[in-house]
């Protein structure tokens, strides 16, 4: 190629080959007719064509790739993805981010999750480039990424692209937009959600921590849920290691260390007893219904949550086994924010009711076998016991009512009895034929 000062000029292996000359000679003979001279073509275009620049400097002037441009920039990452060649950069969109769930977005973002957000990062980088067509028409279901693991692609009858990572929850997926936006190294696609890959353990604990619990977070562990923020199985012979909750997911309901301001914290760390049941009252073991959890995952609206919240469900707690007011239950409610969520204790009876309710503020899914993870609430869920007039009241009441239903039954008895058996009298020897006159 030898370039002049009026464009390039382009030669061919052989003398016989037509060369193209491209003159840039400014936009009023952009549409011109192409002249050739001898074994080259003239074009004339209206500007000179500038080589694409790296990914991320292309991906800069889209607003609606910000969020994840900014999280590229804070790693250590950005100069990879800016430099290795033949790679295909799949952006989310921003609302990806709310997507993936407040928490977990939160748990990526933290300083101290940089590991976790670089493999993220990578995942989203296929080691080849591909473009629209190869996509949607090629042969190839499974695509190499620069994180180590593979994303699998799925077409859509009408020709719509879904592709799911090697990690992440049952039913996580992003629909393609491919844009084929060229780039120095290849070429960028957009995403509809954030994907993540199985180098990416998303735990109880961790995303306890993006919630602002530490104080529940030291409670759990106090009272020997510490695998529950591990990730791993209640341990052999303690009171949560039963054959029903083999395998279950586990979601936790925890209260921002805010919620805590006005509660004696050294009462309840002395009770033992009253420690396990306060927090056995925030421990939901994940639904065992498979209709309720196919539907739940294929629903994408609902996808990062941890359980379903609409239609009014009650779910047990591990505090249902030793209280008949365990079950907790979520409900919406118009006048909320920032979700219109809450959450309380079933059939609770407060003096007002508030002291068993808190708002649900964010949630994030965790990425550990049996599903579940964590819900931000605002207020503690104190374990209800219902004070005597409740408790007693009503048993009593049925009791009284019953015996004066029995009283009355059996002297109702009585005074049949009495009337029936009344004593009647005749004289000794009869009646005379006087007295039957």
């Amino acid at each position: 190629m030898r370039t002049s000062r009026y464009g390039s000029v382009v030669r061919g292996p052989s003398e016989h080959q037509v060369s193209e000359i491209i003159f840039d000679v400014g936009p009023w003979f952009l549409n011109s007719i192409p002249v050739e001279i001898n074994n080259t073509v003239l074009y004339f275009i209206s500007r000179p064509l500038v080589p694409p620049g790296d990914p991320l400097q292309t991906a800069l002037p889209k607003l609606d790739l910000s969020s994840f441009l900014a999280a590229i920039f804070s790693t250590t990452q950005a100069e990879t993805l800016k430099t290795t060649p033949r790679t295909s950069l799949l952006i989310p969109h921003n609302s990806a981010f709310r997507r993936l769930g407040m928490l977990v977005s939160a748990h990526l973002l933290a300083a101290s999750s940089k590991k976790d957000l670089e493999n993220v990062l990578l995942h989203h980088a296929l080691n080849t480039v591909e473009y629209a067509q190869s996509l949607k028409n090629g042969s190839q279901h499974t695509f190499a990424t620069l994180e180590g693991s593979d994303l699998q692609l799925d077409r859509t009858g009408n020709r719509t692209l879904f592709v799911s990572p090697s990690g992440g929850w049952a039913g996580m997926q992003a629909e393609v937009y491919t844009q084929d936006i060229l780039t120095q190294t290849g070429v960028i696609h957009e995403l509809s959600d954030v994907l993540i890959p199985r180098s990416v353990n998303l735990t109880v604990g961790k995303l306890v921590r993006a919630a602002q619990g530490s104080t529940m977070s030291s409670l759990a562990i106090k009272a020997g849920f510490d695998w529950l923020l591990d990730g791993t199985a209640p341990p052999e012979g303690s009171p949560w290691d039963d054959d029903e909750l083999t395998g279950a997911g586990w979601t936790l309901l925890c209260p921002t260390d805010d919620a805590f301001k006005n509660l004696n914290l050294s009462q309840i760390f002395l009770d033992v007893v009253m420690l396990r049941s306060v927090v056995a009252q925030h421990v939901i073991p994940s639904p065992r219904s498979r209709d309720v959890l196919r539907m739940f995952d294929r629903d994408g609206l609902y996808n990062n949550r941890p359980l379903p919240f609409d239609d009014s469900p009650t779910y047990s707690t591990l505090h249902s086994s030793s209280s008949a007011y365990g079950d907790i239950v979520f409900r919406w409610r118009d006048d909320m924010e920032p979700n219109g969520y809450v959450v309380g204790i079933k059939d609770a009876r407060g003096t007002d009711g508030a002291a068993d309710w808190a708002r649900v503020l964010s949630w994030g899914r965790s990425t550990t076998a049996g599903g579940g993870g964590v819900i931000e609430i605002d207020r503690l869920l104190t374990p209800y016991y219902p004070p005597w007039w409740i408790a007693y009241g009503a048993p009593t009441g049925v009791g009284f009512v019953g015996c004066l239903m029995i009283c009355a039954f059996f002297y109702g008895i009585r005074v049949l009895w009495i009337r029936d058996t009344e004593a009647t009298y005749e004289p000794v020897g009869g009646f005379g034929p006087d007295d039957e006159s």
